[in-house]
């Protein structure tokens, strides 16, 4: 991953039903998964929270280093989905340097 890089991205899909409730500020891993066909965000108890979109994965994948498979990063924002039930969407941030 490039040095001094900032990312924020967002993950599609809700967590399920057993997931503890995701907080600003909580560690959260990406994983390269699928062999590279998705990024999935996991809390620091191994719970999938959700999956990079399509373009943000194929951004994030470009940056980071070869033979890499795991990034850490941190709950930035939860952000309500008016008239929807869930969690909202996450924000992560992504910080190398």
């Amino acid at each position: 991953m490039v040095q001094g890089l900032d990312l924020l991205t967002y993950l599609t899909g809700e967590p399920g039903p057993d997931v503890t409730c995701p907080r600003v500020g909580d560690a959260v891993e990406l994983r390269v998964l699928s062999g590279g066909r998705a990024i999935g965000a996991f809390s620091a108890a191994g719970q999938c929270l959700g999956r990079l979109p399509p373009a943000e994965r194929d951004a994030f994948a470009e940056l980071m280093p070869e033979g890499r498979l795991s990034y850490p990063g941190r709950i930035s924002a939860l952000v309500p989905r008016p008239r929807l039930q869930g969690a909202g969407r996450i924000h992560i941030r992504v910080s190398a340097g």
